[in-house]
């Protein structure tokens, strides 16, 4: 999905070559100043807001960045910005008249960008080693099981960011943590309810929220980057939101990520728990912002919708449709997504 299409060009490329694609020189004409120059993922080159030009590699599949020339404009060093969004969990799966099934959780979330809430330390590069190992996870499968799967792990270099937790039927998971990942996966909560944790192994700061408490034949909300999911009720549970990281172009015209409350470039929204069949008004909860999908509930039974590619989005919860009704499927964790980008002429 992320094709040149995608792309508002801010200024001209600079030796693109599609996945794996080099760079040119970025030396300032009449300045002895050298700038970081690196290869690897697809690039794309933009201005932001405050006037700073800036080159993104985007990873949507496994790959390295390699740094090939180090910028001397602090002393011989220099540091890079990035995000890292796991893949999203799935949600489980629903028989005729089954209640609903949670939301997943969207895969976990990590970023250093300058000013950003969620931002960790600064990131040292160099050339010796010159290479960083870029993982990107998968989302977890659409399934017709009661229980959900786990998103795959997204990373660069030594930064790992953990996949979302499977959304499903909360007694049939075994064990319970299954709901657990980068952010936590809802359930239905027959009996003692479980909410999938968030930030699960945990970081500083926080890669994902935990899902909200399934009630009343509904189910609860994954969790997402920015919130935990919404508690089930009278309808599902909504999923928990994601977070805005501008980090790949302007907030206006990011070319990856979905847009937000506040602009494109929005992550790991959590997926919409499932609805009921016999309670009113029983629809699905919606998916977060930042490419969490929605629940499914009456009167729009179907399957729960995945979540959004390289968002790393929940998938939403399903519902049954009542005994003379049909059952469906959960659905499926949208893809992870690596971004790099550091400062050019």
């Amino acid at each position: 999905m992320l094709g040149n299409s995608w792309f508002k060009k801010e200024k001209p490329f600079l030796g693109l070559t599609g996945l794996g694609g080099g760079v040119g020189s970025n030396l300032v004409a009449g300045s002895s100043v050298v700038y970081t120059e690196a290869t690897g993922g697809t690039t794309n080159d933009y201005t932001d807001p405050s006037g700073k030009n800036y080159r993104a590699h985007i990873f949507i599949a496994p790959g390295a960045f390699t740094v090939t020339q180090v910028s001397d404009a602090d002393g011989g060093g220099a540091t890079v910005e990035y995000l890292v969004v796991a893949g999203g969990g799935s949600a489980g799966g629903t028989t005729k008249s089954g209640g609903g099934r949670g939301g997943a959780g969207a895969g976990g979330l990590r970023t250093n960008l300058t000013g950003h809430p969620l931002a960790g330390s600064a990131f040292p590069i160099s050339t010796s080693p010159g290479s960083y190992t870029v993982t990107v996870g998968d989302g977890a499968a659409a399934t017709s099981q009661t229980t959900g799967n786990k998103g795959g792990d997204s990373a660069f270099g030594p930064i790992t960011s953990t996949g979302g937790g499977a959304g499903g039927y909360g007694p049939q998971f075994s064990p319970p943590t299954e709901n657990d990942g980068g952010s936590g996966g809802g359930d239905y909560s027959v009996g003692p309810g479980y909410c999938g944790l968030g930030n699960t192994p945990p970081v500083s700061p926080s890669q994902g929220n935990p899902s909200g408490q399934g009630g009343d034949n509904t189910a609860g909300g994954g969790g997402g980057a920015g919130a935990a999911g919404g508690t089930g009720g009278p309808i599902g549970g909504v999923g928990g939101a994601g977070v805005q990281v501008a980090i790949a172009g302007p907030p206006t015209s990011s070319p990856v990520g979905t847009p937000g409350p506040s602009g494109n470039g929005w992550f790991a929204g959590g997926g919409g728990g499932g609805g009921s069949w016999n309670i009113s008004p029983g629809v699905g909860g919606a998916g977060g912002a930042g490419g969490g999908g929605a629940g499914k509930g009456k009167p729009g039974y179907g399957n729960g919708d995945a979540g959004t590619t390289n968002t790393g989005g929940g998938g939403g919860g399903s519902s049954g449709s009542g005994p003379s009704g049909s059952a469906y499927s959960g659905g499926a964790g949208g893809p992870g997504i690596v971004v790099v980008r550091y400062e050019v002429a």
